[in-house]
């Protein structure tokens, strides 16, 4: 393999500095060439993160040059991809930015952070010649993938009931990040980091969430103003199909994050997280396959079963999923796709309906009717917002 990309990452908290370096190490034509953050410590000091002490970036990575002006790496490096890896509110501008100059894009998620990011978003994705690829974490891990295949080969039937659970208290992250501490003039809203929870469901799905209502506890592990501690919403698709979703990033559950159920006609699946020394499990029936009728536990976790086969540098991130989700990618690309394989309509498809169900909660758990900018009625609907 001979061709190679050159890459940028712009953000270099603990996901960014490991997001370039194991793209540079284990992602074969990726290389990385550029760096940027308003920090220049970040990249020329050692630093103590989440995963303890990490030495300088710039002895890591002695070929990136560093910029603090993210217009001017984009100028100047002549880049092929940029890694957006900027806190979790911050990504539309970003991507929007390098798309307009022709440059790939593979950012993290949410998408956007409301509902102007969305339109500018999309608008500039629909002018751009480069593609936008969704980091979705979730959609790469191998139990996920699993379940792909089970709803593509009918043996779950029409999946008509989902669940899903993001359990996990990060409030040891707001000294190092802080953007992710709550506050009365910065409340930070569990529902509207809903991406690794739908990201799955909506891939074995092919209708939009169109409905939802929320409710949230508000706060009471720590009383901070804007620091709600759980956040729970009901979404429903045109022909019926409900999804339940709870998420909650404040709380004293020494659990696994990620919980999934999926109810389909003929079928059932369940994917419950670790529970102190008993590991996560994977499970399904199947009315459809001999003798699969009663549950089954499936040898499956997290690595998708293809990073099995590969050296451990190619195998990184969330258990695999973002190695998994960054070769599909790479694929994408050597092979001249012009879609990446979760696109920007993933993305918000995904994002979208959490920033209507705080929405609703903030409204008491009123109704929500879900908009996206594929909707015919996006532009009135935006007009009518702004009003």
């Amino acid at each position: 393999m001979n061709q190679k990309f050159r890459l940028g990452g712009v953000g270099l908290g603990h996901r960014g500095r490991a997001m370039l370096k194991w793209a540079d190490d284990g992602i074969e034509s990726f290389v990385a060439v550029a760096a940027c953050d308003l920090d220049p410590d970040r990249f020329y000091k050692p630093c103590n993160l989440a995963g303890g002490n990490q030495g300088a970036l710039k002895d890591e990575l002695p070929d990136v040059v560093f910029y603090r002006d993210y217009d001017e790496m984009l100028a100047k490096a002549d880049l092929d991809i940029v890694l957006v890896e900027t806190p979790a509110t911050s990504h539309a501008e970003f991507c929007a930015k390098a798309l307009k100059r022709g440059i790939h894009v593979y950012s993290d998620i949410p998408s956007v952070a409301s509902l102007a990011e969305a339109d500018m978003l999309w608008k500039a994705q629909q002018e751009s010649s480069a593609m936008l690829m969704t980091g979705a974490t979730s959609c790469g891990w191998g139990f996920v993938l699993a379940l792909q295949d089970l709803v593509r080969k009918g043996l779950l039937g029409k999946p008509y009931a989902m669940d899903a659970e993001y359990i996990h208290d990060l409030r040891y992250l707001w000294a190092e990040s802080p953007w992710r501490k709550p506050s009365k003039e910065k409340p930070w809203y569990p529902i509207t980091y809903c991406t690794h929870s739908l990201g799955p469901l909506l891939s074995i799905i092919d209708e939009d969430l169109k409905r939802v209502n929320c409710l949230s506890t508000g706060s009471h592990v720590t009383g901070l103003d804007g620091a709600d501690d759980l956040m729970t919403a009901t979404y429903q698709t045109p022909s019926g199909v409900i999804v339940r979703q709870t998420c909650s990033f404040i709380n004293n559950c020494k659990t696994g994050h990620h919980s999934f159920r999926v109810f389909g006609t003929e079928g059932y699946f369940e994917h419950l997280s670790s529970r102190g020394t008993e590991p996560e499990k994977t499970r399904f029936n199947s009315n459809v396959l001999y003798g699969a009728d009663k549950i089954t536990e499936l040898p499956v976790s997290f690595a998708a079963k293809e990073l099995t086969q590969k050296n451990a540098k190619a195998n990184f991130g969330h258990g695999g999923a973002d190695s998994y989700l960054m070769h599909k990618f790479e694929e994408t690309l050597l092979n001249g796709g012009t879609q990446a394989p979760c696109d920007l309509k993933a993305g918000l498809r995904m994002t979208l309906p959490g920033i209507f169900a705080a929405k609703s909660a903030l409204n008491g758990g009123m109704p929500q009717k879900i908009y996206y900018p594929w909707d015919k009625e996006w532009t009135d609907f935006l007009q009518s917002e702004r009003q």
